[in-house]
């Protein structure tokens, strides 16, 4: 039987529901299945928002999981209110804009980041990213898999990167691809063709790393602008 994610969620927000009847703040929806870009092996990026969160709670949370239809496509993020909202709003920006709510409403517990913030979350991306490269390319023994990972992490560098440029946020790789030009349409071309890294020739897969940690590079260097 074929998966749906539509009838996976009505379970779920009904057993938590049920289970937390009254502390229950806020239920979404995270990830490729958001965006429409699931796959068979994309994890269901659920987010759980209570009013406390104790490590009873925790068990409770972890048992429903346990109990759901294909529990292993189960991942995501659950927390208390008040830790949500000490949280850093440098790593808020993606959390903010890309969860579909599915209960509650996510703006009665905290708030957007600010147009400085998301560009502080771009610096420190591409801080993650150029190291992250140039380590990987000096000490892998996985040319392939690593690239993959920091190929994919790139659509969320850019994501932001264009948001602070337009204050619009683009939620797919295909609408933001279509939107981007020059070194950024590149990356982003890569990152949504990863899969072809696997039968590039060491010459090709250099020349990736090289692409990757020279674009890194420029997006940590870039002066700011309005």
């Amino acid at each position: 039987m074929d998966f749906n994610i539509d009838n996976w969620l009505k379970v779920a927000i009904d057993r938590l529901q049920e289970n937390f009847p009254k502390r229950l703040l806020f239920i979404g929806l995270q990830g490729s299945y958001n965006r429409g870009e699931a796959t068979d092996t994309s994890d269901i990026d659920l987010v759980v928002i209570l009013d406390v969160l104790d490590f009873e709670d925790l068990k409770i949370y972890r048992s429903i999981i346990n109990n759901m239809p294909d529990k292993d496509k189960a991942c995501g993020f659950i927390s208390g209110r008040a830790e949500l909202q000490k949280w850093s709003k440098t790593d808020m920006f993606q959390f903010y804009y890309d969860t579909k709510p599915l209960f509650g409403n996510l703006k009665d517990i905290i708030q957007p980041p600010t147009i400085d913030e998301v560009r502080q979350a771009v610096k420190i991306e591409a801080e993650n990213l150029y190291h992250a490269a140039v380590h990987s390319f000096v000490h892998s023994n996985n040319y392939v898999q690593d690239l993959q990972s920091l190929y994919k992490m790139t659509f969320f560098v850019l994501q932001a990167k264009y948001f602070t440029e337009t204050k619009s946020y683009i939620s797919t790789k295909k609408q933001l691809f279509e939107k981007l030009e020059g070194a950024d349409s590149e990356i982003l071309n890569t990152c949504i063709n990863k899969k072809e890294i696997e039968s590039m020739n060491i010459a090709e897969i250099e020349d990736l790393y090289y692409k990757l940690i020279q674009w890194s590079s420029n997006v940590l260097l870039a002066k700011k602008t309005r």
